[in-house]
């Protein structure tokens, strides 16, 4: 059931954002921002009401018939209110060009109605092409739109109203996320916030701070409008004109214009080279300039620059490309790091080819046919262990408190300064943590207390403790400490890159990243492998090639349900037929139930009917048996994306993760026999006299797909 906002939602809120900048940002403001809250507070409820409901709005011009609503008796005397103090305006001929384009193509046909003498109109045209026409036509005669403007008024919330949004959240948005509509979406339960937050407090600490952010901001949307090249040009000299206050300014600036620099590197390169030359402490600008300076033949400052970086460098990843450019321009190296370290793998598995989608599922399950216990770890596993063990010194004892509760992400993480400020913390805490039981129990006291509170760094759910507790008790305490200790100083570096399995093997684990024939190793996966294996974990890359398993075990399947996957339906029947070198192996059935009513065309077309359920286990009840019979196995079925949908929701209702490789034979049938009408299950059973003999019925239709896979076997 959608939940109902109360009336005068919006002017509470606005409100509230009023107070929290009049109380928490004063030193953030100029005076024009304290005329416009002196002239709001001087206002009658209703014109306070209208002007939130305004400045809710995304369109720069508001149709003034749609400003309707239920707590404002007196729209027209609420907006009369609003023009004489100055807060809202009718759209002048500066404005015109915006009111065409805002225009429907039904009141661009009318306006353009009695000039067609002068105007070649066809009602075929498109809006496009009207709003042009319209534009030339009107540039001369202007005072014939003046009618027009009357029936508008200009949505100025960009003026002042918008830096007020951006103080308070901290970014802008071309979209329809504001103040206003963040609390839209947290009321109705789909934005999260922090609860537990009870106080908003200024995101900055000067005006000057605040200003350079927020135009930095408005850049960045100007960036994503932004059309020509002139356009570009224009973009990037306010940009470097712009000064950057506070690291946040900084890194938001160098983003732009490397953004920028890519956009007009092939049109203007002096100005491409003065936006790189603006950067601040961009390890991403000195490569480009670098390799740049290369091409062009400037061989001395080059190698002088790379020598600079190697002896002070700023981060390893620029270290790692100045070592590399260094040893293989100069000191004539065939390959780079990367390469070395990919081609000199000693680790290479062969791996079945149907995992070519997921090659690191393909591995994890070679591991665990060997018995080895492997998790699909990534980043998910660093974030979620920094998460928890920092827990309290990222979200409450912080010289940077999230701002409000919208905050997710920490600050000081933002910054990269959470060991700049806070490593006596830090240092104190990682000192306590003695053993790994020490760890362990530090972590799930924290994720007991914090539990669901939402965070920037990881998402909660029933298994997260899983892998860390593997991951904690199986690893030296020195290693994990030192690992931890290298993300709080460096979290922006080591935040990703991670390898994508975690395994545990005689006590002991280790990670791997995976990659198959055709893949890289990235820089930042270079950086993160390197600092793991320095604090004392054992990292290798395993090098895959695909093969064609002879001994694949194939489980058709097939499952009938109350309806379609979207929707609260659940399955009604499962049939399994496993097989393997062409022959069955094993069938299995069962009805389940579904807990709901069948609808009773689902029973005319299956013939399952609510009495034959009642008594049939749930899917949670089967769920264990039915995972253990498809484990180690391709997952078939017509139409597969169905059943292996409904399987993995029915799986995730009961707690368990569901993944593994699978097959369609609707797919593979169009593959393998071309030019048919009809590729559904029942025609196919006509055309190859397939043994259906129950259709709609699991263990049936499973049956016949299995016959159907074994022709298209036997084509291929």
């Amino acid at each position: 059931m959608r939940k109902e906002l109360p009336a005068k939602y919006y002017l509470a809120h606005f409100n509230e954002l009023l107070t929290f900048i009049n109380t928490q940002c004063r030193h953030l403001l100029e005076q024009k921002h304290i005329d416009f809250i002196t002239k709001v507070n001087n206002l009658s409820e209703q014109a306070q009401c209208m002007l939130s409901r305004i400045f809710s709005r995304k369109p720069l011009l508001v149709a003034i018939h749609t400003l309707n609503y239920d707590e404002i008796p007196s729209p027209t005397q609420a907006i009369d209110e609003l023009k004489n103090a100055g807060l809202i305006a009718h759209p002048s001929h500066n404005d015109y060009q915006h009111l065409l384009a805002h225009l429907t193509k039904p009141a661009l046909l009318e306006l353009l109605a009695p000039f067609t003498a002068a105007v070649n109109i066809k009602k075929s045209a498109t809006k496009a092409q009207l709003v042009a026409q319209a534009c030339d036509f009107f540039t001369n005669k202007l005072e014939y739109l003046t009618p027009v403007y009357s029936q508008f008024i200009i949505n100025n919330r960009a003026d002042i109203y918008e830096y007020f949004e951006f103080l308070y959240i901290g970014r802008l948005s071309s979209g329809d996320i504001n103040h206003q509509n963040s609390f839209v979406l947290r009321d109705l339960g789909v934005r999260a916030t922090r609860q537990s937050h009870n106080q908003s407090l200024a995101r900055f600490d000067t005006l000057d701070e605040a200003k350079s952010n927020y135009a930095l901001n408005r850049f960045r949307l100007a960036f994503k409008s932004a059309q020509t090249d002139d356009d570009y040009h224009d973009l990037a000299h306010n940009v470097i004109a712009q000064q950057a206050q506070g690291t946040l300014a900084i890194t938001l600036k160098n983003k732009l214009l490397l953004r920028l620099y890519q956009q007009l590197k092939k049109v203007n390169a002096v100005i491409s080279f003065s936006i790189l030359n603006a950067c601040e402490n961009s390890s991403e600008a000195t490569e480009i300039q670098i390799r740049e300076q290369y091409r062009q033949g400037n061989k001395d400052w080059v190698k002088a620059k790379l020598e600079e970086i190697v002896e002070n460098p700023v981060t390893d990843d620029l270290l790692y490309f100045a070592d590399d450019f260094l040893m293989r321009k100069f000191n004539k190296q065939t390959r780079s790091r990367l390469s070395t370290m990919l081609a000199d793998t000693k680790c290479v598995i062969e791996i079945d080819e149907i995992y070519r989608g997921d090659v690191e599922q393909g591995v994890a399950q070679y591991y665990e046919n060997q018995g080895f216990q492997t998790f699909n770890t990534e980043n998910t596993l660093w974030q979620s262990l920094f998460g928890l063990v920092f827990w309290h010194e990222l979200y409450v004892e912080t010289p940077h408190p999230p701002c409000n509760e919208f905050d997710l992400f920490p600050h000081v993480l933002r910054t990269n300064s959470f060991y700049q400020l806070q490593h006596q913390q830090i240092n104190t805490l990682l000192t306590q943590l003695q053993t790994p039981d020490d760890l362990l129990k530090h972590v799930c006291k924290n994720a007991a207390r914090y539990f669901e509170q939402p965070n920037g760094l990881f998402r909660w759910h029933s298994e997260l403790l899983k892998p860390l507790e593997v991951l904690i008790l199986n690893s030296p305490i020195t290693a994990l400490k030192s690992h931890l200790k290298n993300m709080t100083m460096r979290f922006l570096e080591l935040k990703d890159g991670y390898p994508d399995l975690m395994i545990l093997k005689d006590g002991t684990v280790y990670f791997e990243e995976v990659k198959a024939p055709g893949d890289k190793l990235r820089r930042n996966q270079l950086t993160t492998i390197d600092n793991l294996k320095q604090s004392g974990f054992n990292v290798q890359i395993a090098a895959v090639n695909w093969v064609n398993d002879p001994n694949r075990i194939y489980s058709v399947v097939d499952i009938e349900t109350t309806g379609s996957l979207k929707g609260g339906n659940r399955i009604t029947e499962i049939g399994l037929v496993k097989m393997q070198h062409g022959k069955v192996i094993e069938t299995w059935s069962t009805l389940v139930n579904p807990q709901i009513r069948i609808p009773k065309f689902i029973v005319s077309l299956t013939g399952i009917t609510d009495a034959m359920v009642a008594s049939a286990p749930s899917f949670e009840q089967i769920a264990d048996t039915l995972v253990s019979k498809l484990q180690g196995s391709i997952f078939v079925a017509h139409n597969v994306n169905f059943d292996y949908g409904f399987i993995r929701k029915e799986c995730e209702m009961a707690g368990i993760s569901f993944k593994m490789p699978k097959l369609c034979t609707v797919v593979e049938s169009r593959k393998a026999f071309t030019g048919l009408k009809s590729y559904s299950l029942g025609n196919l059973s006509k055309y190859f006299n397939l043994s259906l003999t129950n259709h709609h019925r699991a263990l049936a239709d499973a049956s016949a797909t299995a016959e159907l896979l074994l022709l298209i076997q036997q084509s291929a």
